[in-house]
């Protein structure tokens, strides 16, 4: 695709980044960026935009900068989860629960009155009245069992904003190329297209070339672009279940 005299500014420098922090602050309605690198302190400038209702669209790759370190991930703020109690098992598992309770009452209640009586009676052979009553462990041991095992907690898992993270290897056959691009789209009437990645240090103190973008059939077919990218299949995307479980715990009771 080729666009001749497309109207522009361009910006040269360790500076390139700074206008298009500050478009983007100003957005009014969206903003959308196609960038392979991520650093936290952008990813909060998308989250920021995102509860003052500016629509926000992401496409980045697990490259993103902390992805795989320790310590706070960026997809723990942008993968959120979602806990809901089962009832049905919460009844199950407190019915299990009183019984087990019971048994071990029983238990210990004959127990101790078998041991009083054997005292009182000094005869020890009472006791042997006990091994009758060890049948009744393998039912507290049954009902601890299934009360520790039954997840009564279901467990989901959503985007903050609609997001694609595209992974760098796949398990198909084929490979897809890395995305390269840098684009940022503001409001669907500016954009940014140069070598900045959507990092703090890069829009700040990286030198690098930006052209900014005002030319509404230029912008028209840069927002078609995005689309095409974000809906894309061939570029596989992290499943965000397997990705949530890894993120965050999900403790059965």
């Amino acid at each position: 695709m080729y666009f001749n005299g497309a109207i522009c500014d361009l910006y040269i420098g360790t500076g390139a980044g700074k206008k298009l922090m500050e478009d983007i602050g100003n957005a009014k309605r969206s903003v959308k960026v196609v960038s392979p690198f991520l650093s936290p302190l952008l990813a909060k400038e998308l989250i920021d935009l995102h509860y003052r209702d500016i629509g926000v669209r992401l496409v980045t790759m697990d490259t993103i900068k902390d992805f795989h370190g320790p310590g706070q991930k960026i997809l723990h703020q942008l993968i959120l989860q979602d806990r809901a109690l089962d009832f049905e098992k919460e009844t199950l598992r407190s019915k299990w629960t009183k019984w087990r309770r019971r048994l071990r009452y029983f238990f210990i209640l004959t127990a101790l009155l078998l041991g009083a009586i054997a005292f009182w009676k000094q005869d020890l052979i009472i006791l042997w009245g006990l091994l009758p009553l060890l049948a009744v462990w393998p039912f507290i041991w049954n009902y601890s069992s299934k009360i520790r095992n039954t997840k009564i907690y279901r467990y989901s898992y959503r985007r903050l904003f609609p997001f694609k993270i595209v992974a760098t290897s796949d398990s198909r056959s084929y490979s897809h190329p890395f995305i390269q691009e840098k684009m940022y789209l503001i409001d669907g009437e500016i954009a940014f297209l140069g070598s900045l990645d959507f990092l703090d240090n890069g829009t700040n103190d990286s030198y690098g070339v930006q052209i900014r973008i005002t030319d509404r059939h230029v912008i028209k077919e840069l927002v078609d672009e995005f689309d095409r990218l974000f809906k894309n299949s061939d570029y596989p995307e992290l499943d965000i279940t397997e990705w949530g479980r890894k993120l965050y715990s999900e403790p059965k009771n």
